[in-house]
């Protein structure tokens, strides 16, 4: 008899441990799914715009700071939902910038330790500590394919309560560089960025082809040696310019210059699955060089946000949820 309590004991143990081990953990098995071609057509004649979810654009703002001239990539904080986080692309400063839905600027952020080669996305979503938020900012970029290593640079969020644009910047120390190559040496450009708060795997689609081929690095990435990026699948269309996927997990949009793809996914399934459904169009006034792309945080709203062009000054869009 005293065996068995003991063995029933052990037994309780070992599914408390179980059950008690890190959610992520336990859907690193979501995105594990074989090489995906999705076939379906893109066409502009296939796809019309679905105004079932979303409202049309709403100008919610003009961009006061004339050094924020080549936004490439958005994150909405998840501090304050009303603060939206951008940065230029090649030829700038490692920097982010913090700036407010009306477009007003709310400070200058510097990330030290890292460079900018060609920033061209930034995420946001959990990561190694989970009571933490983290800024994921994609130098992956390569006009010309000349650059064999990418990188990511992953920081917690900086507390929005630092902003101060009365100074040129504040300095954030401790970023993480997560350092990758594509498969076979490939030199691909890339400006899509976007992480699954499910798995925290991050997937990274790129530009020029067609089709664009989306590729995955697996949680836990590497900060200490450069990893291969899975060839995870493609998507029949070209020429994509951001991406982002909802903080629940369960939406998933990818942009060109004219047009917005979205595709639903239920919480069992990989992204690969949601893929190789037909996606919706969504609502989109196209924008001089848009090129970002984000979800709120509590899932009311996407973003879009242009780099300069012709002397138009960027504004900030907002598509809110019927």
């Amino acid at each position: 008899m005293l065996k068995n309590y003991f063995a029933l004991s052990l037994c309780l143990i070992a599914m408390f441990f179980s059950c008690s081990s890190d959610d992520h953990e336990n859907n690193q098995s979501l995105n594990d799914a074989p090489f995906f071609e999705a076939s379906y057509s893109t066409s502009l004649n296939n796809l019309s715009v679905d105004h079932s979810l979303f409202e049309d654009e709403e100008v919610v703002g003009e961009l006061d700071f004339s050094q924020i001239d080549e936004a490439s990539g958005i994150a909405v904080s998840r501090q304050n939902p009303n603060f939206l986080w951008t940065h230029n692309d090649s030829g700038d400063l490692n920097r982010i910038f913090l700036i407010h839905r009306d477009g007003s600027h709310l400070g200058t952020f510097r990330l030290t330790g890292t460079g900018n080669r060609d920033w061209e996305d930034m995420a946001i979503g959990g990561g190694p500590d989970p009571d933490l938020d983290y800024l994921y900012v994609g130098d992956i970029g390569d006009n010309n394919a000349v650059y064999p290593v990418k990188q990511i640079y992953r920081i917690p969020e900086p507390d929005v309560n630092l902003a101060d644009n009365s100074i040129q910047w504040k300095e954030i120390d401790g970023a993480e560089k997560m350092s990758f190559t594509y498969p076979e040496g490939k030199m691909i450009d890339a400006e899509s960025l976007m992480i699954d708060p499910l798995s925290l795997d991050l997937f990274i689609v790129t530009k020029r082809e067609f089709p664009v081929t989306v590729y995955r690095l697996p949680y836990p990435q590497s900060t200490t040696e450069t990893m291969v990026a899975e060839e995870y699948g493609t998507l029949p269309f070209t020429l994509a310019t951001a991406g982002d996927i909802s903080p629940t997990g369960e939406e998933i949009v990818l942009k060109t210059k004219e047009r917005i793809f979205m595709w639903t996914r239920s919480l069992d399934e990989s992204i690969a699955e949601a893929f190789q459904r037909e996606p919706i169009r969504l609502p989109y006034l196209p924008e001089p060089q848009g090129e970002a792309i984000g979800f709120s945080p509590d899932n009311q709203f996407y973003y879009t946000l242009s780099e300069q062009r012709g002397g138009e000054i960027p504004r900030v869009y907002a598509y809110q949820r019927k």
